[in-house]
């Protein structure tokens, strides 16, 4: 798999072995980060990323790749978290991460500890758990760990209804393949 844009444009990076992992396939994130640069207007430029079930760390490293300041990465797989340091390293991001293994939905406060809020979080759990988008993003978002003014890009089965998110509303939706991209940008919310 390759990085398609940006400082590491062309230099590949590895995913994890075994089936417990469903890499984001080069023509859907190609088509989420065109959306996200021709249809949102967004400047990687100095952003804090989340990206959690983040697999091989693909989405994170692409946005690193086109200026993010920093990412954190967050899964459960064992597998998964060893590929994300590999790539990381071969690409000498170390500073410019934090990757961590635990269960999005009962994250340790130490995973975002010393972090600024997120302004851009990638959600591409397996299709079978894609309702833990929603349960992960609004607890992170009652923890203050979610910039008022973020996007959320959530992957799941082309199939499945995308879920309201509490905090968020849904600005687009797109299908590729089997996949449905949904875009999520933060509303404010009445206390």
């Amino acid at each position: 798999m390759k990085i398609i844009g940006g400082e590491f444009s062309g230099r590949v990076i590895h995913s994890p072995k075994g089936k417990n992992t469903r890499p984001t396939g080069a023509r859907v994130k190609e088509s989420l980060f065109n959306f996200l640069i021709h249809g949102f207007s967004v400047d990687f430029e100095g952003m804090n990323v989340l990206d959690i079930f983040s697999g091989s760390g693909s989405l994170g490293i692409e946005a690193l790749s086109r200026g993010a300041s920093f990412c954190n990465f967050v899964d459960i797989e064992s597998q998964a978290i060893l590929t994300i340091n590999n790539n990381i390293k071969s690409l000498k991001l170390e500073k410019r991460s934090n990757v961590k293994r635990s269960d999005v939905i009962n994250i340790d406060k130490h995973v975002m500890e010393n972090q600024s809020p997120v302004d851009l979080i990638f959600s591409d759990p397996p299709y079978k758990d894609s309702f833990k988008t929603k349960i992960a993003i609004e607890d992170f978002l009652k923890k203050g760990w979610i910039n008022e003014k973020a996007i959320l890009i959530a992957e799941s089965s082309s199939r499945d209804e995308a879920d309201n998110i509490f905090g968020f509303e849904i600005a687009k939706k797109k299908i590729v393949g089997d996949t449905q991209l949904c875009v999520y940008v933060s509303k404010k919310v009445d206390e």
